[in-house]
């Protein structure tokens, strides 16, 4: 008998959707689609031995929610690509990928423009106390600008520490609302930086210095919880952090106690270290702060283009062909 024709998952819910028409139109010819709702947070046992069924047969899976952790895939011999819907590959065990022959992509800068446009609509928002101070119109029906009087971003100093794709899209922003920017970098040379318009620094000198730190690095282990008591400590008292990257960056309980002290003028998350986060996570119940649901890419030009990213790399595979934007490489797939 011949074997049965590859398909594609494609995992999206109504809190996470998946444009699916630049993906259909991807992988017309190639192999049919199915979209399965796979929650995004970790899953026990049983649930993953029911996904694992809803799963079979797919040869590659379009990832927006879901984790794929080594058991998950020991239940998946069919899967040969993930593609994941985003730059970032924290919700994949990339080694576990690597070891059973399954390539990983991502869709890095497909997001650039949006995130880099919520950067600069949160650091205004800290600024002007915009959301403070329609929140209150709405519920009060008071009016009146002594509560709610602001600073001008122009003239402070905006600190990124990481300045890829994104950051040097907010480089180019901040500077066009009057603002100087510093950054540091280790991934990058000080001409690279200079090249990108900022000034690069010292991550503590950057600290320093800043009125404004945004933050656009990677979460990988020389990364996790770098803004933490200590960076906090070397801030200008009434900075403001901005972290529309990776949750994990930023020691929750520390930016909360520097926000209860007034070391910290304001904070604005759109990312948290767990997500869903823990309802019990002191950030909650800090003073000063904007949070928004991980909203970074939630456009409908970046999710029509992340979709396309993935889509092709997928199709690419499947016909043999190299892929664009491997995140891993495999010798020999399944």
């Amino acid at each position: 008998m011949p074997s049965p024709k590859p398909w594609v998952a494609v995992t999206a819910t109504d809190d996470f959707p998946v444009s699916m028409t630049p993906v259909r139109a991807a992988l017309r010819g190639v192999a049919p689609i199915k979209t399965i709702p796979l929650p995004f947070s970790p899953i026990g046992e049983a649930e993953e031995f029911r996904f694992a069924k809803m799963l079979k047969g797919a040869a590659g899976m379009l990832l927006r929610p879901g984790y794929i952790t080594p058991t998950l895939l020991d239940k998946l011999p069919d899967l040969r690509v993930v593609a994941v819907h985003g730059a970032g590959v924290d919700q994949v065990d990339v080694a576990a990928c690597t070891e059973r022959g399954v390539l990983v992509t991502n869709a890095p800068g497909a997001n650039a423009d949006a995130v880099a446009e919520l950067t600069l609509c949160l650091m205004v928002n800290l600024a002007r106390k915009v959301a403070e101070s329609a929140a209150r119109v709405q519920a009060e029906r008071v009016w009146g600008e002594a509560r709610h009087t602001g600073t001008e971003l122009k003239g402070k100093t905006l600190g990124l520490v990481g300045i890829g794709q994104i950051g040097g899209r907010v480089t180019g922003m901040a500077k066009a609302f009057g603002m100087k920017v510093c950054a540091h970098d280790p991934g990058l040379s000080t001409t690279d930086i200079r090249a990108l318009g900022a000034r690069p620094m010292t991550l503590d000198a950057l600290l320093g210095a800043s009125d404004y730190v945004s933050l656009h690095a990677p979460h990988i282990p020389a990364t996790h919880h770098m803004i933490n008591r200590k960076a906090f400590g070397a801030m200008k008292k009434g900075a403001f952090l901005i972290n529309a990257a990776r949750g994990p960056l930023v020691d929750e309980a520390a930016l909360a106690r520097a926000l209860k002290s007034g070391k910290l003028g304001g904070a604005a998350l759109d990312v948290l270290e767990g997500e869903p986060p823990d309802p019990d996570s002191p950030i909650f119940d800090a003073p000063n702060i904007l949070l928004t649901p991980h909203i970074g890419g939630s456009t409908v030009e970046c999710l029509d283009a992340i979709a396309g990213t993935a889509g092709a790399d997928i199709a690419r595979f499947l016909q043999g062909k190299r892929v664009r934007h491997p995140v891993n490489k495999v010798r020999k797939t399944r």
